[in-house]
């Protein structure tokens, strides 16, 4: 897909899909560097008797004997210079340029997660809010092939036309956004004129990437698979145009979350 259906189909849907979009050579780079990085922490603890760890092996057992050094590996990563050579690549910001119409972006994040069935992560769905600007190209580029096992993306198409939708991220007792602030979504969106919104799950294997809008309404589902980590990576481009930080000196540089689900 050329640059220019990549911008046509962006601003129908909210979102394009681009298979193989990361090279088995990248993917290859990024596995050794992380492999490299996590063997320093690992280094700290016992490992005898355990030889041929698997990079998931890795980060469990460190997760388990060290959750401080498995914090500091994992705030580290963001560092490696195989994750920002592709942030920064012209296969990626010529993109995202593209859809933005500026010729010069931020780079707002860059970072792999991990996600595992001893600690499954349930995101319900939402708009990006809470970075530099109001308008944002996020990508979802999974490192590992998904399934609705591994979990993953799921998505509203064409949500992103609706706007900025003030939302509540808390239930009526006051608990943490979860399946509780899922449930809120979901009253949203049986309303009859949002009905057409209807979530899609995305298939995804290792190198896919997902662009897409900043209001697409967007979340992950937990990773069920007891032998599989999640390894994710995930870029926010910010508009340098749309940054109120820059334009407001009582603003601060990330934008505060002011959404309220008691407003619908």
């Amino acid at each position: 897909m050329n640059t220019k259906d990549i911008c046509k189909n962006f601003k129908k849907n909210g979102f394009v899909v681009l298979r193989n979009f990361l090279s088995k050579s990248e993917l290859k780079k990024i596995f050794f560097q992380l492999n490299q990085l996590i063997d320093i922490p690992l280094g700290s603890i016992n490992t005898s008797g355990k030889k041929n760890l698997t990079l998931d092996e890795k980060y469990l057992l460190l997760k388990k004997e060290n959750p401080k050094l498995k914090s500091r590996f994992y705030e580290t990563i963001t560092y490696l210079d195989s994750i920002n050579s592709i942030s920064n690549s012209k296969k990626i910001t010529n993109i995202v340029k593209n859809i933005l119409k500026e010729k010069t972006v931020f780079v707002g994040s860059s970072q792999i997660r991990v996600d595992h069935s001893k600690d499954p992560y349930y995101l319900p769905q939402h708009q990006e809010l809470g970075q530099m600007s109001t308008k944002l190209v996020l990508f979802y580029m999974p490192l590992v092939n998904l399934n609705k096992k591994t979990g993953g993306l799921y998505i509203r198409p064409k949500t992103h036309e609706l706007g900025f939708v003030p939302f509540k991220g808390h239930d009526k007792e006051g608990k943490a956004a979860g399946h509780g602030r899922q449930k809120i979504i979901e009253k949203l969106f049986s309303k009859p004129d949002l009905k057409r919104y209807k979530s899609r799950y995305i298939k995804l294997n290792a190198g896919d990437a997902v662009i897409f809008h900043n209001y697409l309404f967007h979340g992950t589902l937990p990773n069920l698979n007891k032998k599989k980590c999640r390894w994710v990576y995930l870029i926010r481009f910010n508009s340098i145009k749309k940054t109120p930080f820059l334009k407001d000196p009582n603003s601060p540089l990330a934008i505060p979350y002011t959404a309220d689900y008691s407003l619908l």
